[in-house]
């Protein structure tokens, strides 16, 4: 074997591991289970209630009509778009996003569903809520990435304005 410079070894074992870290990947994403819904209008009488303290509030719960779980396709690309009835247009903004196994809620905002390809209900209206790609890429590395993909696990509790 030739006498090799400190140069050649660092790039050998960078390569090394490069192709055992990608090799992992690709097992892990072959292993990762998705369970894809198989409609994409769930079932909402067969949503199990969430276990966080904002479940216990006396909040109007809605579940997502659409959820987007692509973090491969860069920022912005985990989401779910919620339809909410018209009375509640003007205090959406007192709501809180919540998605199965996170303490940290989110903020929803309003859309029109076109970019989004979601259709807008009679007498409703559509709000976003974007999940952070960080903590989706964590939800796949743990093999919970099909939980995101579930819109039972995405409920945005409205808190209307009391009269």
């Amino acid at each position: 074997m030739k006498n090799w410079s400190s140069q050649h070894k660092f790039l050998f074992i960078v390569a090394i591991a490069l192709t055992i870290g990608t090799l992992f990947t690709v097992i892990a994403w072959f292993i990762q289970d998705p369970s894809p819904t198989t409609s994409s209008e769930p079932n909402l009488v067969l949503c199990p209630t969430m276990t966080d303290n904002l479940s216990k509030s006396n909040s109007l719960k809605f579940h997502p009509i659409k959820v987007v779980a692509e973090p491969w396709r860069g920022e912005h690309h985990v989401y779910a778009i919620f339809a909410l009835p018209l009375q509640y247009k003007d205090s959406y903004y007192r709501s809180h996003l919540l998605v199965k196994d996170t303490d940290k809620h989110w903020d929803v905002t309003p859309t029109d569903g076109l970019r989004y390809g979601a259709t807008t209900p009679d007498d409703h209206f559509l709000v976003i809520g974007f999940f952070p790609t960080r903590l989706t890429l964590w939800y796949w590395a743990s093999g919970r990435f099909g939980d995101l993909q579930q819109p039972c696990n995405w409920t945005l509790h409205l808190f209307p304005v009391k009269s």
